[in-house]
């Protein structure tokens, strides 16, 4: 196993989560997954769909926003799930009908073992791109009804993982965009879909089992690397563990650039650290907090600066009026910038991230 940024890495933690996922999926309960970005959430949707793979008649179907940079290619990429979740109805090879014409389309669908519903949907969610007289909205209620209709005609129950649902607004084509609703899966009063969403935002999803994410403990931060063949010594560790607060983004992260350089001991890697902060994670961060207006950013760098998490000491120190500071952290808590802990205290719940303000607060 080597060390990348790309989502799907099993982690060695969540196992009490993923047991009672696994259970809630069995009893056909809609599941909830919450969690800081940057936490696993993505990791956790891949073990959880091998988990689901195991139980007979549940059909696990993973959607990714991954190289989606439009509602289009997000409907294209996770259409081919569909097709490779039900390979004995679409065949070994389902992005052929991705470059099939209208005609040879229509003939093929017309052979698949699908009712007539099942295959209309198909039909406008193929060609919508290129035919003008269908409605983007119809493509978006075919692609989200479309695994109900496939799991009903095969008698299954589809288990629909939809990751970063918060995120869905930002597909969008011709002004509109994909807007989650749980109602968009079901048919009737069918019992043939289990729906996993996981967020970075706490969505109010009425009849959903809630499922939260934390960091990574100091003994699976230690699995993490023992997995990656990674021969750190425990000072090394729990170096690595007070940088990165257990978040695998950044241990993942951190972990690519000590298997390049091949140095791991504790004065390397807090100098390794601190050029990736001024460099690579630099870069990153400053794209990240394009999402801030001009008033909420010197909310946050008051935050990391003097080490204040509530709105009264904030505003004494920004000249700001509570209730402004108020608004402003709950718009950075919809946004996935902090994280309310208790009443009236908000965290960055980001330790990197913390580290990266604090630093561009005192430049």
């Amino acid at each position: 196993m080597g060390f990348s940024l790309q989502p799907g890495k099993k982690l060695d933690n969540w196992q009490d989560e993923l047991e009672s996922s696994v259970k809630y999926v069995k009893s056909r309960k809609n599941i909830l997954v919450v969690g800081p970005e940057k936490i696993g959430k993505s990791s956790f949707l891949f073990s959880l769909r091998d988990k689901v793979s195991e139980i007979k008649s549940f059909v696990p179907i993973l959607f990714l926003t991954d190289k989606c940079i439009d509602l289009a290619s997000y409907i294209r990429r996770n259409l081919l799930r569909v097709f490779s979740a039900y390979g004995t109805i679409f065949g070994s090879k389902p992005e052929e009908f991705f470059s099939l014409s209208m005609i040879d389309a229509d003939r093929r669908i017309s052979e698949l073992k699908l009712g007539d519903s099942a295959k209309e949907s198909l039909k406008i969610l193929l060609f919508f791109e290129h035919d003008d007289k269908i409605d983007v909205n119809d493509a978006v209620k075919a692609f989200f009804s479309f695994p109900s209709l496939v799991a009903k005609e095969t008698k299954t129950t589809a288990v629909v993982m939809i990751d970063d649902a918060d995120k869905l607004s930002e597909m969008k084509s011709d002004k509109v965009s994909l807007s989650f609703s749980p109602d968009s899966f079901t048919l009737d009063a069918e019992e043939n879909v289990v729906l996993v969403i996981s967020s970075s935002t706490n969505m109010a999803l009425d009849g959903f089992e809630e499922i939260v994410l934390g960091p990574l403990s100091l003994d699976s931060t230690r699995r993490f690397f023992e997995e990656g063949k990674m021969d750190l010594g425990e000072p090394a560790v729990n170096t690595l563990y007070n940088i990165t607060g257990g978040v695998p983004f950044y241990l993942n992260f951190i972990g690519r650039f000590i298997s390049r350089s091949g140095t791991n001991d504790t004065s390397s890697i807090n100098t390794l650290f601190e050029d990736m902060l001024s460099n690579e994670l630099h870069v990153y961060f400053r794209e990240r907090i394009k999402l801030l207006s001009p008033k909420e950013l010197p909310i946050l760098l008051c935050m990391a600066e003097h080490k204040v998490n509530s709105p009264s000491r904030i505003s004494k120190l920004i000249s700001y009026s509570q209730t402004n500071v108020r608004r402003f952290l709950s718009i950075m808590e919809e946004k996935g910038f902090v994280t309310l802990k208790e009443r009236g205290v908000f965290e960055i719940h980001d330790p990197v991230f913390r580290r990266w303000l604090e630093m561009q607060a005192k430049a």
